[in-house]
This record gives C-alpha cells, sequence and structure tokens, in this order.
C-alpha cells in the first residue's frame, strides 16, 4: 500500500498495452491508447499467413484527481511496468494538473520501487521480461 504522498510511475517499455490496469481500476481512471503493429522480433514461419502483431503504445494517462491510490493497478500488472514512486504530486488547482500523461508518469520513476521493494527499472533500461507470480 503507498504511502500518504507516493505517486504511480511507468516505465513505459514494459508496458504491453494490456489493458489490464484499466479494466481493474476501481475508479476509472486510467487511459490507455495503444496500436497493432507487425512485431519484428517474432520468429518468422515459411507457412505464415499474416506477420506477428504486438501492441504499441501511444499513451497513457492517470488522472490523479480520481485516483484513491489503491495500488490494483500496480498489483494487476503483469509485465511489471507499473511502479509505486516516491515523487510527490505536483498540487495544482486545476483538474488539467492532475492528469499525469505519460511523459510526467516516467519523471516518476527515478524513486520508483517494485512492491518487493527493489528499484524499478529506469527509463534508459529495456524491459525486465519478467512476469509477476
Amino acid at each position: 500500500m503507498s504511502g500518504p504522498h507516493e505517486s504511480i510511475a511507468l516505465h513505459p517499455q514494459s508496458c504491453t498495452s494490456c489493458m489490464l490496469c484499466v479494466r481493474e481500476c476501481p475508479d476509472w481512471c486510467i487511459t490507455v491508447e495503444a496500436h497493432s503493429a507487425p512485431d519484428p522480433d517474432a520468429p518468422q514461419y515459411s507457412n505464415a499467413r499474416r506477420p506477428a502483431m504486438k501492441n504499441v503504445l501511444d499513451s497513457f494517462e492517470i488522472d490523479f484527481s480520481h485516483c484513491m491510490w489503491c495500488g490494483i493497478c500496480i498489483d494487476v500488472c503483469p509485465f511489471d511496468a507499473l511502479h509505486w514512486s516516491a515523487q510527490p504530486l505536483v498540487a495544482s488547482t486545476e483538474r488539467d494538473g492532475l492528469i499525469y500523461p505519460v511523459e510526467r508518469l516516467i519523471e516518476n520513476l527515478p524513486l520508483a520501487k517494485r512492491p518487493d521493494g527493489s528499484a524499478a527499472p529506469q527509463i534508459d533500461e529495456p524491459p525486465s521480461g519478467r512476469r509477476k507470480k
């Protein structure tokens, strides 16, 4: 569970746009947009009728004016893309100031921790590839 001033950080390279965080959020404060594209890393098969596809993250936003910091999004993320961060949220008198797009969520990564207390991957690191149990 988060502390009173923690926020949420995103490691975008680990996000597969699976939408589990969006579906499980009880406040519906997460918005994810993605598109499908051919996966250049997928194995090529001679009998394949179409190329292997993967989701590509276009945008990820959390509306902290609705978020209740329950941590469900972090718990359900199967690819370790969301983390708790000790980076405080910047106070705002306007609702738009509490909507954090991916660029602002990335800024929270340097102080982010996984639920087990280990450091979250930094923006220049590749995805961990680990699935949570």
